[in-house]
């Protein structure tokens, strides 16, 4: 093994290189001008400018190829110790990334150095941890909630059912009392039925996990919606990109979550058009364990800005006639199953739901 002598300019320029190579995450070194002096694989890797030259570009430039960045955006990068988040688009994975870009100056106690270096990390991770948290906290105050009002319920209905029996025996013999007392006693039913999803809704069932095959998983469920897809004029598109075969988890939670995320995308179509799947494999990261990534794209209506944050509540409905409890499951299938879901939506252009599963 050769020993590194500083004092050889040729070892030092490889040490350099090797060392900004060892950092995990991306990393570009620019003058006081702000043109490149350097960049890490890593940083080539997330802002996908691999195999091209950077000899004679500015930082600047770069970011605002990559990122599609106007100049005022990146104005927090332009003093020392600035940072901004950014939702980078990832055409060929139909969804985002969420990259941390912060920028330090260069400092030597030796040398007279200027310049300074923008660090960027991949944290789409952590960024959904938040969210995601907040939407557990309000699930237990609601789900408490829920289980209450249930039990209050329970027993008026009880009486209203057995009042409504009497009528309906005493009054038989005139048609319209008759009929009458047949839509009281049908009201209370329903209202019964709702109690009783509302309670098997807050028993929360937790997953038996086992391999489940993940193509045959989604093409079973992809299967039970093609009909309905095939009289609304919607096509289903998919494209697998995983690279393990199996996950553990439930089966039937699985199952359940997608088909309540694809009767949720088909009932946001406002006509014919399509719905796409594709999945990814994540590869572990320092925060994160090797994922499975599902996305699921509608060009439907899309979602208002003020309902992003309560989609996933119970009993929050944007549709006429709707009960508010399917994304809420689905909320409950991901979180019990250790994953995270996040929705990209806008008005009038649809919605991507990604859903993250640790295998």
């Amino acid at each position: 093994m050769t020993l590194l002598s500083f004092d050889k300019p040729d070892q030092l320029r490889e040490f350099f290189f090797a060392m900004i190579e060892s950092i995990p995450g991306g990393l570009l070194l620019a003058d006081r001008q702000g043109q490149l002096l350097a960049a890490n694989r890593q940083a080539a890797t997330l802002l996908g400018f691999a195999g091209s030259s950077i000899q004679g570009r500015s930082c600047w430039d770069l970011l605002g190829r990559t990122l599609g960045l106007e100049a005022a955006a990146m104005l927090p990068l332009s003093r020392a110790g600035g940072k901004m988040m950014v939702d980078q688009a990832t055409p060929g994975e139909a969804g985002h990334r969420y990259l941390l870009i912060a920028r330090n100056e260069l400092q030597s106690p030796f040398f007279d150095v200027g310049g300074f270096f923008l660090s960027l990390e991949d944290v789409t991770y952590p960024a959904m941890v938040e969210p995601h948290l907040d939407r557990c906290r309000r699930f237990a105050a609601i789900q408490d909630m829920a289980v209450s009002l249930s039990q209050e319920l329970r027993n008026p209905l009880g009486g209203l059912e057995l009042y409504a029996s009497m009528l309906r025996r005493d009054l038989g013999d005139d048609p319209d009392y008759q009929r009458l007392t047949n839509r009281m006693l049908a009201a209370i039913r329903t209202m019964n039925h709702l109690l009783d999803n509302t309670l098997t809704f807050a028993a929360q069932p937790r997953p038996e996990k086992r391999g489940v095959a993940i193509r045959s998983w989604l093409e079973r469920v992809w299967a039970s919606l093609a009909p309905l897809g095939e009289a609304a004029g919607i096509d289903f598109l998919t494209t697998y990109n995983h690279r393990l075969d199996d996950i553990g988890a439930d089966p039937g939670l699985l199952e359940q979550m997608m088909l309540n995320l694809g009767m949720n995308a088909l009932e946001s179509m406002e006509g014919p058009g399509t719905v796409e799947l594709s999945t990814r494999s994540l590869e572990a990261g320092r925060e994160r364990p090797a994922m499975l990534e599902v996305r699921l794209l509608d060009r439907g209506r899309g979602i208002a800005a003020a309902d992003r944050d309560k989609i996933f509540d119970p009993f929050f409905t944007t549709k006429k006639g709707g009960k508010g409890l399917g994304l809420a499951i689905v909320h409950h299938i991901v979180e019990s199953h250790r994953g995270f879901i996040r929705v990209d939506s806008e008005p009038g252009a649809g919605s991507v739901f990604t859903v993250l599963l640790p295998y």
